[in-house]
């Protein structure tokens, strides 16, 4: 729709960025303040204004270190698009087809900050609906952002979303059937915990009702059987994450960076206990190791000093 050096009101277009189902994606150069945009276009340009103003707006009241930032929405010859702020790195989707896995410290923070920025959408009453790899980047520093909130709903005094939109191998039951809550997001956070940590999403199928079927009746292999070596508390949140009836999952995103944290926090103390322990014992060697009398090393297991015959 755009092309590299064309002037959009005060944005010169750069390149292309990529496209989706519902939109493309342009970095263009913001020339009366001299800084890098992502500018967003809808394929639909059609439809009426307070339709294409729903996706800015939503995340235009959004604002968390890990969500990716609103700046405008704008309409310059006919056509409507949206300009956020762009975060240099890669979608965790790029990652992983690079990685294939990550290991359980990096898993677990990112998943916590993945969390921090649902629960933030959730108090503000927004339900993602989108949640997936390939909507997750990775800036350069490090820290994750989300973005495309162009299938998320605000739900004010209705008990969920009624439209069936998602991506299948991310979305819970109960998406599938067109009743999405917040605790459909708590899913497919469970999902990209479980990719991170094995490769792939825990339902994996061509064929998205195969991936309801599964998910249904919660035909969903522990990780911890496809790779013995992830802690067992890790499982057990992945696993929460992902229960079929909604009562069983986390009932906040919150949750999951509560048990995250404490999990971090018991291995932390027990690293730092293993490494209180081996200076102990490095200690108890060298004491050993060593004649009281002469101070000269002893022989392995050696009774008497061979130096100067004083029994250790």
């Amino acid at each position: 729709m755009f092309l590299k050096g064309q002037k959009v009101g005060k944005y010169e277009i750069v390149r292309s960025l990529g496209s989706g189902g519902f939109g493309s994606v342009f970095l263009a150069k913001d020339t009366w303040l001299n800084i890098l945009v992502a500018i967003k276009v809808p394929h639909k340009q059609s439809t009426e204004l307070f339709k294409l103003l729903k996706e800015p707006r939503l995340q235009a009241a959004l604002n968390h270190p890990s969500i990716v930032r609103m700046l405008a929405a704008e309409k310059e010859n006919k056509v409507f698009f949206m300009v956020m702020e762009y975060i240099k790195g890669l979608t965790m989707e790029k990652i992983l087809d690079k990685e294939k896995i990550l290991d359980f410290e990096t898993a677990a923070e990112y998943i916590i900050q993945i969390a921090d920025a649902v629960n933030h959408a959730h108090n503000n009453k927004i339900v993602h609906r989108d949640l997936r790899p390939s909507n997750i980047i990775l800036s350069e520093e490090g820290k994750i952002k989300i973005t495309d909130f162009g299938t998320s709903v605000w739900l004010n005094n209705v008990p969920y979303a009624s439209t069936r939109i998602g991506s299948p191998p991310y979305m819970s039951p109960e998406q599938f059937m067109g009743k999405a809550t917040f605790r459909s997001d708590i899913y497919s956070i469970g999902c990209i915990f479980y990719e991170m940590l094995i490769g792939r999403p825990p339902i994996f199928d061509p064929d998205p009702f195969k991936i309801l079927e599964k998910a249904q009746k919660g035909q969903i292999t522990p990780p911890r059987l496809k790779n013995n070596k992830i802690p067992k508390e890790m499982e057990k949140i992945i696993m929460k994450c992902l229960a079929v009836k909604l009562e069983d999952r986390y009932e906040k995103a919150n949750g999951i960076i509560r048990d995250l944290t404490l999990y971090k926090g018991k291995d932390s103390a027990k690293s730092e206990l293993d490494e209180i322990r081996a200076r102990i014992r490095a200690r108890q060697r060298a004491k050993a190791d060593l004649c009281w009398n002469c101070r000269r090393p002893l022989p392995h297991k050696e009774k008497i000093c061979p130096y100067c015959g004083e029994s250790v």
